[in-house]
């Protein structure tokens, strides 16, 4: 045993020295807010963005010339109450809590996102979660 560690030792403390920094490196790059707190940032037809916090209770009605929709928060996640769209999608679609979830309403071009409070809106809405839902059941009709 003694030869093998002689003869291998300088690759055991490379390895090491890589596991570490790895591990550094890693607890580094994990997100962490000031306070941790989310926000869910509410973006309506008109232009208009409003800022919910996830941490307090509360009822949004937008009302824009594309029609009306009510966002509540609740229990610490958002999601969509009421709407008077055609079809009703956004209000099948499951609530949000977690950074980069969005619901979004497409025939009032209004969606809502998750982003810590210190963090910055992505300001694009994920076409994914419009192109391929996979949380509200499709029925034709």
């Amino acid at each position: 045993m003694a030869g093998f560690m002689k003869r291998y030792r300088a690759t055991i403390i490379a390895a090491v020295v890589l596991a570490v920094l790895a591990a550094v490196l890693f607890l580094l790059a994990l997100p962490r807010g000031a306070s941790g707190r989310l926000i869910a940032l509410v973006h309506g037809g008109d232009g208009a963005v409003h800022e919910l916090p996830l941490d307090e209770d509360a009822v949004l009605e937008v009302a824009t010339p594309l029609g009306t929709n009510t966002v509540v928060v609740e229990g610490g996640s958002v999601r969509m109450d009421a709407a008077d769209c055609p079809h009703g999608d956004c209000l099948r679609q499951r609530p949000i809590s977690r950074p980069g979830e969005q619901i979004i309403c497409l025939p009032h071009e209004l969606w809502i996102e998750i982003v810590p409070e210190d963090g910055a809106s992505s300001g694009m809405l994920d076409e994914d979660a419009v192109s391929y839902p996979d949380d509200v059941d499709t029925v034709a009709g």
